[in-house]
Formats: C-alpha cells, structure tokens, sequence
C-alpha cells in the first residue's frame, strides 16, 4: 500500500502487517540505521496511482544472433545438447517454448539460464536482531516471516509484467516508479526548447496543469493522467471547479525497450538495494552489541584503573598478567578482587562477554555470510546480463560497475571469515581468563595466606589454561582485534576504491603487529560495507540513466465542452481495450455550465473518450449524458466513479433526495446506450438507481470496486464520520435487493476519511 506523505515522498506500507516497508526519502544505500530522511521537500502530491504493465519482449524486439557464431558453432553446441539441428519448428507459440523445436530451445536457451533459480538452494536468510537500533528502516529484516514474505514475493512476480506507481505533483512534475526501484525523475510532458533530457531534479516544469488521476492497462504501451487547471473564479475547497482538462498520454520507454529480461533486471536491482541494507543492518547490529557488552566490563576496568594510576602501580592487565606468573597479590589487585569485583561482579562480566561472542558469532554466521553469497549471486546475474545485452538499448550499463560490487563482496567475505577465525581463538581465551579470574577471586575471598587458600591453589592451579589466560591478557582484555573490526568507524573517501590484495595483505599483518592507522580502515567492516554501498549506488544511478535514456512520447487531448472549458471537481478516468490492440480512455465529468438549454430542466453529465489504434491512429470525442432536475432547487451530482467496463456510478440529489445511480456508459456491441432521463420515474423504469439514502444523511464520496463478482461501493457520508458499503453484485446480475453494511457512526468508531 503506498502512502503519500505531506513531504511529497512516498512510504510503502505492508497491507499485512501494517509496517512500513520502504521510507519515501531515505537514502538506501545508507549504513546509518538512523538515516535522516532527504531534507527536499518535493511539494503537494496531488495523484497516486499503481498500474501493471506486460513487459514481454515481442518476437521483433529480441537480440539479434551474433553474426561470429556461425553454422559449425551451433551444429555443435546442438551435439552437445543432444539435439538435431535439421530438426524443424514444430509450432508457433511464443510462450510455449517446448513445442516449438529445438531451435527456438536453444534460441531461448540464454533467457532459461537467467531465469535459473540459484537462489533457492542457497541458505535462507535470518532475521536480524536489531533490538539496539532505533529506527524503523530495518523493520523488514527483524522477523523471519517479514524476510520470508518479502524475498519470496520477489520471485512470485509475474515475469512478464511490472508494477508502475505514478505520483503526481502540484508543481506540474511527475514521477514513475517501476517495481518501487527504478524512478523517473522528469515529467511526461512536453520539456519544451532548451530543456536538457533527463530532467534534473531542480529544473522547473514547463506547465502549471495539475495531475489529477493516473490510469493505465497491462497490454497498452501508454498510459494516461487527468490533468487541469484550478479554477481561481470557484471558491476554494472541495468544491473548487477546474479548468482546461486535458488527457495527457505518455509512455514509459524502458518498457519498450527493456526486452523479456525487464522483470529479471528490476528484480535483481531491487534484491541488490535490499541486500546492502541488510548487510548495513547486520553490521550495525554487531557494532551496537559490541557497544551493550563491553559497557560492563569496561567499567570494572576503569574504576581499578584509575586507583591503579593513583597509586603508581601501573594498569590492570600488567598487575594481572604479573598475578598469572606468579601468583603473588598487590594489596590493590587483592583489594578490588574480594570487595569491588567479587563473585556477583565476575557473573556479570562472564555473561556480557558470553552473550557478546554468542551474538557476534550468530551475525557473522546466519546473517552476513549468507547474505554476502546471496549478493555475489545476485550481482553475477546483473553483471551477465550486462553483458549479454552490451551497447543494445535492452540494458545499457557497463559490466565493471558490477564487477566493483564483486569484488567488494569478495573483500567483505574475506574479512568476516577472519573475524570468525579471531571471534573463536578470542572466545577460547576468554573462557580461560574467565575460569582463571574466579578462581583467584575465591584465592582473595580465602585470604590468599591461609591454609585453605594455598590448598585450593595446588588443587585447581593444574587444571588452568595459563597460556590461553596470558594470550588474552596480552590482546582480547584491552587490545581485542575484534574492536578495530567490528566497533571502529573510520572516515571514509568513496573515491579511493581499496583493492582486495591489500586487505589480504593487512590481515596478515595484523596476525602479528597491531594495526596501524593507515590500514585501520582495511580492517572495518563498516568501512567495506559504506564502500559497497557505494558502489551499489553508482550502479544504481547507472540503472536509472539507461532507464531515463530514452525520451518519452506524450500527447495531449483536451477535454471541454461547446460552451465552457470549465468543470465540476468531480471526475474519473479509466482505460479499457474495447478491440485486440486498441485501447480507449474515457473521462466521466461535470460540465460547469450544460450546454443544453435552458440549464434549470436539466442536470448534465460529459463523456469524453480517446482512442489509440494498433496502426497508430487516435480519435477523439465527447457525448452529453442528460439527468433530470429540479426546481426551485436544481439537481446535483457529488461523487462520479467508473464502476466497470460498461457502467459508472453517481451520487445524485434530486429534489432533496439522494440517490445511488448506476449508468451505462458503453455497450460491448459498440453501440452508445441511451444517455438521456428526463425524470426519475424513466431512471427507476430502467432499473439505474442502485440505492436511494435516508433522508439524514448526506452522501459525499464514493469508492467503487468493479472486479467480476465482487463489485462493489463505499459512500462515505458528508461529515466523513459515517460509511455504507454497498453490495453492487446482486444488483449489477438483475435483482432488485442491494446488500447494505452501515457503520453505526458513534464517536469511538473507526472514521474512514476522503480527502
């Protein structure tokens, strides 16, 4: 569900489980899990519209053979395959590509490769534990049901068809998103002399029309928005009229020219983005609980630290490593062991510790190293195809953008698989110091004179991993290598691509000398991870170039009357394929002024109608459609919504009474329907009023659903606190009776608001 934001962005919102899944704004390819949101405002949105559009390749459209295969080539690429190469065609259907020979298999040989699902045998991934994050950016990574949901909806897409979502913007600008990943950021409209192509963000749009609605249809190459002029004469508000209304129908090229590997293409680039937020969010993850974990023992040390230096006895891990070799107690050490850190405090330094390489190790385990194999797959399937289709308009972006992506995947790979080698010799010392540290905690509390204490020495002193207890005094106590890889954050240049062969080469190093600050950013998996993202955003922005590359057509039809260009704010637009390959929109509206004369008999409704044909051509018109009215007080309409492919619905007050009407507007045999009632009397006759309303309430908007077997309407009453949702299906097959829900319209009811 999209949700249009007073920012002019855009949220994406789960239908099911009402999360927002994508923040209009947010930066993407953002390490920071409290990325702020783009501090652009991009104005009023004024349209929201979702469509689908087919992206199958046509059989002209596809990539030519390459002419240095020749004949021997392929006789032998078909032996291999077991198949005849004198073998004809054996049908001509496209879709079913098994009957079509074995020349149309092997033809379609490179797009069933694409389509191979790797990554179905690959490990699934797992939610991550973002407790120590505050945003919300991440909520589509924390359950394993939201993770499962997303990724397998990625691959139920239908191939052959894309998700368009169109926003609409006061100021005249437009924006197209295709599968909520590829936006394009001009306006179709006419850029008019001097106007550079693409649009850049800031540039000012030619025209000052309003889109008002979106409409489109699966098989039409274009699509069409309602657009008009706010009339400055009408008062303001709901109510305020419009002027020069005009159908603008534009296309979008890259479903032209994106080939049959389109869905494949916006499939991917979108895992690719999701993916680097999940490996961010994984990083942070790890980073925010080295933070939580190391706070407690950190303070153990700090506090004797600073007794420690007052005295002049050094720092903790010398006084301790002094304490392992000898077994002799400084007063201090003996003092802080029985009474500050005592048995209650080793607890809780053994628990944080614990669970901090427990969490660590499950991050690097079940989340970053799936995710990274996950990426490397996904990135090698884009960088194929940019291969495949190099210097063709079908996906125009250089393959080395997705060969940088592999090779800092490989870098993040490498490094995480030390981190794992460090994180387990790290926790085997650890468990040593821990084991060793209790046990000189019941020396202290023994007094480490007494016979009991000497006795509890030689009993348990033999069973103590001192060489792994000195290791990590020397290292994991204060100069934990972990730190440098999961904790540190250095600054960072995106321009200066570091190489894999270097980080081989700092890791080693590291093994043994401490790591200097000029490989310290090496060494961070924060740093790879702001360098993958770079990468992964160059490669977006090359993605949205090819997609904006090409110019798109639009033309504009205007809508008016004989007598006034000027409307009532009520409207609706719908596309409809009335004949294979043609495709009509119509516009249903009020007229400001009726042309029918004199204007008090009559309430007057206009059908405007544009029609493109297969070879090219348009035609274009419009019809008065007649409603009887009233008098002293005239009739009036207040809500108009396309219900069907043959029938509209309008909220019509005649004469105090408000009425339901269900009108046609076209019939399949092409012949116009009868679009003249002088009274109620011939629209009941006719059977076209749906639902007649009580006389309390007032009806004011109106949503319809006109899908087969389940049409059906919600009028929402004037003071937007009160609903009837309306059954149209029993009505809409012949039978008189309308199922009607009603809410109860107290104040502690759920109010549905129609803006």
């Amino acid at each position: 569900m999209a949700v249009a934001l007073n920012t002019g962005f855009v949220d994406i919102v789960s239908g099911e489980t009402g999360k927002i899944v994508r923040h209009g704004g947010d930066d993407p390819f953002s390490i920071d899990a409290a990325n702020p949101k783009s501090k652009v405002d991009r104005g009023e949105i004024t349209c929201l519209g979702w469509g689908t559009v087919s992206t199958r390749e046509s059989i002209e459209s596809k990539k030519p053979s390459k002419s240095a295969l020749d004949q021997s080539m392929i006789n032998d690429l078909w032996s291999r395959l077991g198949l005849d190469p004198n073998e004809t065609s054996l049908a001509n259907d496209e879709d079913d590509v098994e009957t079509q020979g074995q020349e149309a298999l092997l033809k379609d040989l490179p797009r069933q490769l694409a389509f191979l699902d790797v990554e179905s045998i690959l490990p699934r991934l797992s939610p991550i534990p973002t407790r120590h994050t505050a945003s919300g950016k991440y909520d589509m990574f924390a359950t394993q049901a939201a993770l499962d949901d997303y990724f397998d909806s990625m691959q139920r897409k239908d191939r052959l068809a894309a998700d368009v979502m169109f926003v609409g913007h006061a100021g005249g600008r437009n924006r197209v998103t295709v599968d909520d990943i590829l936006e394009i950021k001009y306006t179709p409209d006419f850029p008019g002399e001097g106007i550079m192509w693409p649009m850049d963000e800031d540039d000012d749009t030619p025209h000052s029309l309003v889109p008002l609605m979106y409409t489109s249809h699966p098989r039409a190459k274009h699509h069409a928005i309602l657009r008009a002029d706010r009339d400055d004469e009408t008062p303001e508000g709901d109510d305020q009229g419009l002027k020069d209304l005009h159908i603008t129908l534009f296309d979008v090229p890259l479903m032209s020219s994106g080939g049959s590997h389109l869905h494949l293409i916006i499939s991917r680039t979108a895992q690719l983005r999701d993916l680097c937020g999940y490996i961010s969010c994984s990083i942070v993850s790890a980073k925010s609980d080295w933070t939580t974990h190391t706070n407690l023992p950190s303070r153990f040390m700090e506090n004797v630290n600073e007794t420690l230096e007052e005295k002049g006895e050094g720092v903790l891990e010398d006084n301790l490593y002094h304490l392992a070799m000898t077994g002799n107690f400084t007063p201090t050490i003996l003092e802080w062991l029985r009474d500050e850190l005592a048995e209650r405090g080793h607890k809780r330094w053994d628990h944080a510790m614990t669970t901090l390489y427990n969490e660590l190790s499950k991050i690097l385990h079940t989340n970053l190293l799936p995710v990274l194999e996950r990426s490397a797959v996904v990135a090698t399937n884009l960088r194929g195809l940019a291969r495949y289709y190099s210097n063709t308009p079908h996906f125009n972006v250089p393959p080395e953008i997705f060969t940088s992506i592999l090779s800092n995947l490989s870098s993040l790979q490498i490094l995480v698989h030390e981190t794992v080698q460090i994180l387990g010799t790290e926790q085997r010392q650890f468990r040593a110091f821990s084991r060793w540290l209790r046990h000189q905690i019941d020396l202290a509390a023994a007094d480490p004179e007494s016979l009991s204490a000497k006795d509890m020495a030689e009993r348990e002193t033999p069973q103590l991993d001192l060489p792994n207890t000195l290791a990590y005094l020397e290292g994991g106590l204060t100069k934990s290598r972990l730190k440098a890889i999961v904790f540190s954050t250095p600054s960072i240049d995106d321009q200066q691509q570091p190489a894999t062969k270097d980080l081989i080469t700092c890791i080693h190093n590291s093994r043994s000398n401490p790591p200097d600050p000029d490989s310290e950013p090496l060494l961070s998996l924060h740093s790879w991870s702001s360098h993958l993202n770079a990468v992964c955003r160059s490669a977006h922005r090359h993605i949205s170039l090819w997609h904006q590359s090409s110019r798109p057509t639009t033309q504009d039809i205007e809508c008016r009357t004989k007598v006034t260009p000027s409307i009532l704010p009520y409207l609706d637009i719908r596309m409809l394929e009335p004949s294979p390959g043609a495709f009509t929109t119509y516009v249903i509206g009020a007229p400001a002024q009726p042309t029918y004369q004199p204007v008090t008999e009559v309430c007057e409704l206009a059908l405007w109608h544009q029609t493109m044909e297969p070879d090219g051509g348009m035609g274009n018109g419009w019809r008065q459609i007649i409603l009887p009215s009233s008098s002293p007080t005239p009739s009036f309409i207040s809500a108009l919504k396309f219900l069907d492919e043959e029938t509209f619905l309008c909220l019509f007050n005649h004469e105090g009474e408000n009425y339901l009407l269900c009108l046609p507007y076209r019939c399949p045999s092409g012949v116009d329907p009868t679009n003249q009632w002088r009274s109620m009397e011939e629209l009941f006759e006719a059977g076209h009023v749906a639902h007649v309303f009580e006389q309390n309430w007032t009806p004011r908007y109106l949503v319809a659903n006109g899908k087969k077997k389940r049409r059906n309407c919600v009028v929402v009453e004037k003071s937007r606190s009160q609903w009837k949702i309306l059954d149209l299906e029993g009505y809409r097959s012949g039978e008189r009776g309308l199922s009607v829900e009603e809410s109860d319209g107290e104040e502690d009811e759920e109010s549905m608001v129609f803006d």
